[in-house]
């Protein structure tokens, strides 16, 4: 189901007072932003997100932050998660409760507006191996914060109410019902919105939070900004950042923030944002060749904050490991069915100054974005196979062009959706708790 429609006069005034709010930032003043913090905790199943604050009680719950889908929705009271069967659409054996601390009750909020109805569908992951089902949708005031004390609050946004998760899992014969799989309470998408009377585009369903806000005015222009400060020392520790809403700060990285290619028309997909793969070395030194090139490889990579690992694609993987030091545990089914990486100790001695170098080709001619990734940014969990062995889980999997969360924890991403940019700079350099520089905040990719 698609967001209703404004009027022509509607639209006609929204459009004259964007236009004017635009106008005040490129004339100097101020730049119209909302700030949402962020972070990033240690622990399975964990990626960029902002701790909800409900609107009755001073519990929150935990929003996946996520440049790779464009709708917000949260779990209504009673919701149902079922899972167990391997296919598309196929009711699986196994139920239960969505617990209530992963539940947000709007009857329970005094200013929350009347619940209406929505039917959406809102599927993620390899296969549609999440869809998350839809039935009502309200508007609400939340507080939205994170470890560091920053919150933010914001009036009348839309959310939808899901009551309904299906999971695509094959269940282990040993194991029936026993073992929940993962999923999120709530995703907050913030890829592009598309809303366009052309049957062959693929519309937002919505609805989108930073729609919401660019209608309402209190953004002038679909621009975003993501970063995360300095690592913290505990290599367990939780990363802290902020996600900046139309506008850019450009006192959060170092270096040249580079356009790059945004992949638009690849067929699979409208509302992410997807650039070619990243030329790979290690200790920005010894190359990692990566395979774009052959038949079945992907040609695009995506950049997407609401996902756990990155993934590379090298040509030799023997190289690979050779040069990292990172090893695949014995102890993974065989042949490689994308289990993350390993490096082969504790995730302590993981050494400081090891880090992966992603330089990836600007749309001005000669320029390159270049992004250190330090390794210990990829110790974010711990898989039993590592634990028993005494070695340390990496967020990285082969077969795959993804720069997810790790990669983002040390890179800042800036998108101006207006205009189809993105760029990149080297981030995870803002001291923690710095919040935003409101001097330094621009309207535009400089």
């Amino acid at each position: 189901m698609k967001p209703t429609a404004q009027s022509s006069l509607g639209a006609a005034v929204l459009a004259a007072a964007r236009l004017a709010v635009a106008a005040q930032a490129e004339a100097g003043a101020a730049v119209p932003t909302v700030h949402m913090p962020v972070h990033m905790k240690y622990g399975d199943n964990n990626k960029f997100a902002t701790s909800l604050v409900l609107p009755y009680s001073d519990e929150t719950i935990e929003v996946c932050y996520d440049l790779g889908s464009p709708d917000f929705w949260i779990f209504a009271p009673n919701a149902t998660q079922n899972w167990g069967c391997r296919y598309l659409g196929c009711q699986g054996p196994c139920n239960a409760s969505v617990p209530e601390s992963g539940s947000y009750d709007p009857s329970r909020s005094k200013t929350a507006t009347p619940v209406e109805p929505w039917k959406a569908n809102y599927a993620y992951g390899g296969g549609l191996a999440k869809q998350y089902l839809s039935d009502k949708i309200v508007n609400d005031t939340f507080t939205f914060t994170n470890p560091n004390g920053f919150s933010t609050k914001v009036s009348d946004v839309r959310v939808a109410l899901v009551d309904y998760l299906q999971q695509r899992t094959q269940i282990p014969e040993q194991n029936t019902c026993a073992e929940k799989p993962l999923y999120d309470f709530s995703i907050m998408g913030m890829a592009p919105y598309f809303s366009s009377p052309d049957p062959k585009v693929q519309n937002t369903t919505g609805p989108s939070f930073r729609q919401n806000l660019l209608e309402q005015g209190r953004i002038s222009a679909p621009v975003q900004s993501l970063w995360m400060e300095k690592a913290p020392s505990d290599v367990r520790g939780t990363f802290t950042g902020a996600g900046l809403l139309g506008g850019i700060d450009t006192s959060k990285y170092t270096g040249p923030l580079v356009r790059i290619p945004r992949l638009k028309d690849l067929g699979y997909s409208l509302s992410e944002y997807y650039t070619h793969a990243a030329n790979l070395s290690f200790n920005g030194v010894t190359p990692i060749p990566v395979d774009t090139t052959s038949p079945g490889t992907p040609k695009a990579c995506l950049i997407d904050s609401g996902a756990v690992g990155d993934s590379h694609n090298p040509v030799n993987d023997e190289a690979y490991f050779n040069v990292t030091g990172l090893r695949l545990n014995p102890k993974h089914p065989t042949p490689y069915s994308g289990n993350y990486l390993s490096w082969p100790g504790r995730c302590d001695d993981i050494p400081a100054d090891r880090f992966f170098e992603y330089s990836m080709a600007g749309v001005r001619q000669g320029e390159r974005a270049v992004v250190k990734v330090p390794f210990r940014n990829y110790a974010r969990f711990q898989e039993p196979v590592d634990e028993a062995m005494g070695w340390c889980t990496m967020a990285i999997s082969l077969r795959g062009c993804n720069l997810n969360s790790p990669f983002l924890t040390a890179a800042f991403f800036a998108a101006d959706d207006e205009n189809g940019e993105i760029a990149i700079a080297q981030g995870g350099v803002a001291e923690q708790g710095s919040g935003v520089d409101a001097s330094k905040v621009v309207l535009r990719i400089p």
